[in-house]
């Protein structure tokens, strides 16, 4: 320390003044006065604050201001010289890669480790080249024609367009609403309405029996593939009618 803390201090005790008397008078803050007494200059506002309350604080003392100012100067010299460092200069490294004994030590190895890699590539190669001979390609196998095919190409285009039925095939094209009681051999397989636009078929041994139609022109019957009459007009009822293998000797 410079001293001039202590010499504050010293002439505050000598007069019997508390801070806080100091503090109404100078209207400095008691904790201010504190700092300035023990050369705390750190929780002063700055500098200029700082000269400004000791010069306040040592005249109201009876000291001589400018002694007090000079004291506190000399400290801050004292220390800004043992705070001063001077800043470190870096000291710049070239990283190892980058020298250039290191790059070319690097570009060798690196031609010679491609110059070695196309050297084995083309050995390889030829010696691939010399003694490897394409896979044939495979041929497509020769499909026999079977027994079946040879007799369906034999078949006439008569023969091709007439379908053998075995029993009663019965197909029915509704083209307006249609109500139905069908049995097939006896079995009641239908019992409701078949909208227009429905095809609808049924098969049978012996007999196909429309125990009721409401609406005898509402579809037409293909028996065994033979378009048959139409059963009646548009909103006939009829009953009892039955499709039998006699039904189309009957039409021939």
């Amino acid at each position: 320390m410079a001293g001039e803390g202590e010499i504050l201090r010293k002439a505050r005790e000598d007069k019997g003044l508390s801070y806080s008397e100091v503090e109404e008078i100078t209207k400095i803050r008691s904790w201010y006065l504190e700092a300035l007494e023990k050369e705390n200059y750190d929780i002063l506002p700055g500098r200029a604050y700082t000269k400004g309350f000791l010069r306040t604080y040592s005249r109201f003392l009876g000291l001589n201001s400018d002694e007090i100012i000079t004291l506190y100067n000399s400290s801050l010299e004292a220390e800004d010289f043992t705070e001063f460092k001077p800043p470190l200069t870096p000291i710049q490294s070239t990283p190892v890669w980058f020298r250039p004994n290191v790059l070319v030590i690097m570009a060798v190895i690196a031609i010679v480790i491609v110059g070695g890699l196309v050297y084995f590539t083309k050995q390889n190669g030829s010696t691939q080249n010399s003694d490897y001979e394409p896979p044939l390609l495979p041929t497509a196998p020769e499909i026999e024609q079977s027994n079946e095919q040879s007799q369906e190409e034999r078949v006439t285009p008569e023969q091709a367009e007439t379908e053998i039925y075995e029993g009663l095939v019965a197909e029915l094209s509704f083209h307006e609403n249609c109500w139905l009681r069908v049995k097939v051999d006896g079995v009641l397989v239908q019992d409701g309405t078949l909208k227009a636009g429905t095809i609808k078929v049924f098969e049978g041994t012996e007999q196909i029996e429309f125990v009721s139609v409401g609406n005898a022109g509402g579809f037409e019957i293909k028996l065994n593939g033979e378009l048959l009459p139409p059963l009646g007009k548009s909103g006939e009822v009829i009953n009892n009618y039955v499709l039998t293998k006699d039904t189309l000797n009957n039409m021939e």
